[in-house]
């Protein structure tokens, strides 16, 4: 009976996961605090990993992943890994399909040569000093992160916009409308092409994916292979009725010599509830192990299965250079430069910027452009938590280094004073969590003022946008001309938050933008003046 609740226990695990972190990437008013989807993304395996190793946080989610697969196998990819999950539900809703029957899956050999490749290509780009790119093309939450991100969110809030009208004819008021925000087209076009290739290997073969291009399944079963409790066939209660083998997603079971490849099935326990039998369940093997290998002959094993020592050693290799990678990476292991207190504006090559447009700025507690490509998986958790929207993803506009990842876009918006959501939402330390007053401080970019372009000059008008939306007061008015005022950067006081920026009206183009720092510095606080006190005597008027 124990045996049988494992499915039922494993499904509500995922749906709990899966709902929790889809709300995160989705939500679109803000109704969930941040603080939640990063405790759940927390609990994924390369976010915490990277969040682990670079000492950004004490992220054990990795080390009780490991754990928990070297005990039974790999839970993570049916219970908690939402790209895994996102299969289980492509597969129940093509059940749903008129006239398709249930696919009858036969055992397949495991593709090692493959699944050995794309491991060591993610272990190759790591000590390549390609952290960032390669976790972030890689990463299966990550992958999920976009789909959610990119393609769920912007068609829900498309989904809100056409029951507005209705909703409030009812006088149901706490609807209303928002602007639909894509994605660049690239990530849009990348993100629907994961999703289409999942639903096709889905179809076509249960959980291919998982046990051929995803390196983090590759890594959890050389784990699991030597688990120490393992799913089993008991010889005598099997009846070779086929019904394990025609419902197993990963196709590792071989019923002729009733063996089971642990190192792909993913835990899911379908099998265990479609045996009427008792003939599947967890045995454990290390114990066992050693005493076969003195008293008894060698047992079966699939016919796909690793059985060459070299082979083995090969993913053991793999697996530890990995983990090894990570934690020597120069870049990853570097923390946040220290503030530039020095220097109040950027030299030459900070505005021009170096690998990467000037315009690129990355968000306040990332350090450092360099720092934040390395770190970043480009889930779009911060993206999607961003309360102003100025969080958007880019294609290449970083470089190929920072292929999906976020930019503070200040044509949609701007840096809000009083936030750092982005930080709380942050997994992986990319965006570390600021005090308030540091992030007040933190000077992401610098104002540039291009005296051509204003209106005050092009027009012969007042205007003093830019100073009216400035926090910091770094953007002032001078006079010039006939009773009119010039906007004017103060370099000390300008944090690069883009509300010059994104108030700006002069067109096509704005008179004031922000350039990034490659390096993030610190600028000076701005001073609180105080209201001259009333003359003493009578009220003045």
């Amino acid at each position: 009976m124990l045996h049988r609740r494992l499915k039922l226990l494993r499904v509500l695990v995922a749906l709990a996961i899966f709902a929790g972190l889809t709300a995160a990437l989705v939500d679109f008013r803000g109704a969930l605090p941040p603080r939640v989807g990063h405790w759940l993304a927390s609990a994924q395996f390369v976010p915490s990993l990277v969040a682990l190793v670079t000492g950004a946080s004490v992220a054990l989610g990795a080390v009780l992943i490991a754990v928990a697969t070297l005990a039974a196998g790999r839970m993570y990819c049916s219970a908690i890994c939402p790209l895994g999950i996102l299969q289980d539900i492509i597969a129940r809703i093509a059940t749903w399909w008129p006239g398709r029957k249930p696919p009858r899956r036969r055992y397949a050999p495991p593709v090692n040569w493959l699944r050995q490749s794309v491991l060591v290509a993610t272990v190759a780009g790591v000590v390549a000093g390609w952290a960032g790119f390669t976790l972030a093309v890689l990463d299966p939450y990550s992958g999920f992160g976009r789909i959610a991100s990119a393609l769920f969110r912007p068609l829900l809030m498309l989904a809100n916009n056409a029951i507005v009208g209705p909703a409030n004819a009812l006088g149901l008021t706490e609807l209303y409308r928002v602007e639909p925000h894509w994605a660049a087209a690239g990530v849009l076009s990348a993100s629907a092409f994961l999703l289409v290739l999942l639903a096709v290997l889905v179809v076509w073969r249960g959980r291919l994916y998982c046990n051929t291009l995803c390196p983090v399944g590759t890594l959890l079963g050389w784990l699991a292979r030597n688990a120490a409790f393992r799913l089993e066939i008991d010889q005598g209660a099997c009846t070779k009725c086929a019904e394990c083998l025609r419902i197993c997603k990963a196709q590792c079971i071989e019923l002729r010599n009733g063996a089971i490849d642990f190192s792909r099935c993913v835990a899911c326990y379908d099998c265990i509830g479609a045996c009427d039998h008792g003939g599947i369940s967890y045995r454990w093997k290390w114990r066992r192990r050693k005493l076969a290998a003195v008293s008894a002959p060698v047992a079966p094993v699939p016919s796909g299965a690793v059985q060459d020592p070299a082979r083995r050693a090969f993913i053991a290799g793999a697996a530890t250079a990995l983990a090894a990678s990570l934690g020597a990476s120069a870049r990853l292991r570097a923390g946040p430069p220290a503030p530039d207190r020095d220097r109040p504006g950027l030299d030459d090559a900070h505005r021009a910027g170096t690998g990467n447009d000037r315009r690129v700025i990355c968000p306040p507690g990332s350090g450092s452009i360099d720092r934040f490509l390395d770190r970043c998986t480009a889930c779009q958790l911060c993206v999607s938590a961003c309360p102003t929207h100025v969080l958007q993803p880019t294609w290449t506009a970083y470089g190929l280094d920072g292929l999906m990842k976020p930019r503070m876009d200040y044509t949609t918006s701007f840096c809000n004073y009083e936030c750092r959501v982005c930080g709380e939402a942050c997994p992986s330390g990319a965006i570390m969590l600021l005090d308030l007053a540091e992030k007040q401080v933190t000077q992401i970019g610098e104002a540039i003022f291009e005296k051509e372009k204003c209106i005050v000059v092009v027009k012969g008008t007042d205007c003093a946008a830019c100073s009216e939306h400035c926090p910091t007061k770094a953007v002032y008015t001078i006079p010039y001309g006939d009773n009119l005022h010039l906007p004017t950067v103060n370099r000390e006081l300008c944090i690069g938050c883009g509300g010059c920026e994104y108030a700006c009206p002069a067109l096509p183009a704005k008179a004031i933008t922000v350039s990034s720092r490659r390096e993030h510095g610190r600028a000076k606080k701005p001073v609180e003046q105080k209201a001259a006190p009333p003359p003493a005597g009578d009220f003045p008027f």
